[in-house]
């Protein structure tokens, strides 16, 4: 067969492939769906005696990039993987339009097509073909018009969308929990004359699992199985999605708004201040962040919180089966204490000793003016400090935010290597997010302070009953509250031994220390200021991880 100055004549008998696309649901409805393409592809290759082995058919998908055409990349794959007896001659197409608008992209693939696998395209609606150098050049001529109509498309309506999110309004399909009420919607149940997204029957579950994630503790797997209780079927990686979804937070965010988010014009299921919260969670930048350990409701100091006093090594539980009973083990000491205290045994199990520990720490009721007072104080201080802090902190956050910005620059202009760009931008957005995390663990408004001194009172009165009431998930968050170090516990000796107290609870255990009640005055020794809170602390409601 001739190589230059091919005509379709030349192709007699020969086997073709087709490829049809199609990106918009109007263009479907139109007169170009992919079935009318089909029929009048397949009618042209019967008068043209092409016999079509392949047919590749792209719905719904755009093509302003190549790496969007999944049903093309699957063509050229196909393509590679046929051996060269079997690849077909020619690749019929409606239109240069239907196989891309790229532009350049596109000229360089059909081009590859020629040189790589002696493989041509032609166009069925317009004759339009790459058999020669001058059909190639005019088939370029149609893929850059192509792109050239994208473009004024582009100018016309892009202005028109960024307006439409400015005023709150969303594109695309709305997340779990909400239906997308519209004038262009698929459901005919949905459509309407004006865009409104509402949350559905399924949102107010959502919500709850947005809440146990927040104020519970609950793991991932423990979401995925409560939310199949509801009868909602849901993935890790969809679930892991949804946690940093703004949307739930009631704001838009597009590519086309570049980094800033838009107040969106539909119920959020969380606020944006859960939103952060969340998401320092998920980073592990919380500082009571609780590590994911196993473990059972009736053993919840293991393991790795309960700490062997006699090797320093963690301690782990387990359930004899036979006997139906708990244990703690030290598996290198290889001794175990009962979980709960048997009517036979002359020692409290673990978990009633631990109660009793707990209990230690209370405040005493009388002691409750004075202890406000002095949590006040050393609030104020902290915010005194916080002050210089965040100033700081805001400094170096400006530092990294310019350094991001020039290293962004030296890569547009070819300074650096794509690698070196990565690898330190990655740097210098951990180091950003870092210092945002510092800035927002800072202590807050007064108002926040008496709400969280309020609350902590309330528990310091009775933290064991406090420690009672809690969930399983709750409880591992509190007890790190209560010994951040972890809890020492002598199996020989079947006592717990001294442990670093969380700064709140020794605290209260300072009261207790420096404060004697008599029967006409209450003496009090100066409590030395330095006694400061962590950046962190309890409010009503959850644990949190300020005050």
């Amino acid at each position: 067969m001739k190589t230059k100055n091919l005509q379709l004549k030349d192709f007699f008998g020969a086997t073709v492939w087709s490829y049809t696309r199609v990106s918009t649901k109007e263009q479907f409805m139109n007169n170009g769906s992919i079935e009318t393409q089909v029929n009048r592809i397949k009618n042209f290759a019967k008068e043209n005696a092409l016999h079509i082995a392949e047919e590749f058919d792209a719905e719904y998908e755009s093509s302003k990039k190549i790496n969007t055409q999944s049903t093309l990349k699957e063509l050229i794959n196909k393509l590679k993987k046929t051996h060269f007896s079997k690849r077909p001659k020619i690749i019929l197409i409606w239109s240069p339009s239907r196989f891309g608008r790229a532009g350049a992209e596109h000229i360089q693939l059909f081009v590859s097509l020629r040189k790589e696998f002696n493989v041509y395209l032609y166009s069925v609606s317009s004759g339009h073909n790459t058999f020669n150098e001058r059909a190639e050049n005019e088939f370029s001529s149609q893929l850059l018009y192509a792109q050239k109509e994208n473009f004024n498309r582009q100018d016309t309506i892009i202005p028109g969308l960024i307006n439409a999110l400015n005023n709150g309004k969303q594109f695309g399909r709305t997340p779990k929990g909400y239906d997308h009420y519209g004038p262009r919607v698929k459901k005919p149940e949905f459509v309407q004359a004006k865009q409104e997204i509402k949350v559905n029957k399924e949102g107010p579950i959502y919500k709850e699992a947005f809440r146990r994630k927040l104020y519970e503790s609950y793991t991932d797997k423990q979401i995925i199985d409560w939310l199949a209780s509801k009868g909602i079927r849901m993935p890790y990686q969809s679930l892991a999605n949804m946690w940093r979804n703004e949307f739930y937070a009631g704001r838009v965010c597009n590519s086309l708004l570049d980094d800033t988010y838009i107040k969106g014009d539909w119920e959020p299921l969380i606020s944006k201040a859960e939103f952060q919260k969340l998401q320092n969670i998920i980073n592990g930048t919380t500082k009571i962040g609780i590590q994911k350990l196993s473990g059972k409701i009736e053993t919840p100091l293991v393991p790795k919180y309960l700490i062997c006093g006699d090797c320093n090594n963690t301690m782990t539980a387990y359930k004899n089966k036979k006997k139906n009973l708990f244990y703690y083990k030290c598996n290198c000491c290889n001794k175990t204490a009962n979980a709960e205290t048997k009517s036979s045994s002359i020692y409290d199990g673990v978990n009633p000793a631990f109660l009793k520990i707990v209990d230690t720490l209370k405040l005493d009721d009388t002691l409750k003016e004075l202890f406000v007072e002095q949590l006040k104080l050393i609030l104020e201080h902290e915010k005194d400090n916080s002050v210089d802090k965040k100033r700081i902190l805001t400094s170096e956050i400006n530092d990294l935010r310019e350094k991001m910005d020039l290293m962004e620059y030296r890569f547009a202009v070819n300074e650096i290597s794509k690698d070196i760009f990565e690898r330190q931008n990655q740097k210098l957005k951990e180091q950003y997010n870092q210092k945002l995390a510092e800035i927002e663990n800072l202590p807050t408004k007064k108002s926040n302070h008496d709400k969280a001194i309020k609350y902590f009172t309330k528990i310091a009165v009775n933290p064991s009953k406090f420690y009672e009431s809690l969930e399983y998930n709750q409880k591992r968050v509190f007890q790190k509250l209560l010994f951040p170090e972890g809890l020492r516990y002598s199996v020989k000796k079947r006592e717990y031994l001294t442990s670093k107290t969380g700064s709140l609870f020794e605290l209260t255990s300072s009261f207790s220390a420096n404060y004697k009640l008599k029967k006409k005055r209450t003496y009090q020794e100066k409590l030395d200021k330095s006694h400061t809170v962590p950046g962190v602390g309890i409010e009503p409601t959850h644990l949190s991880t300020r005050v």
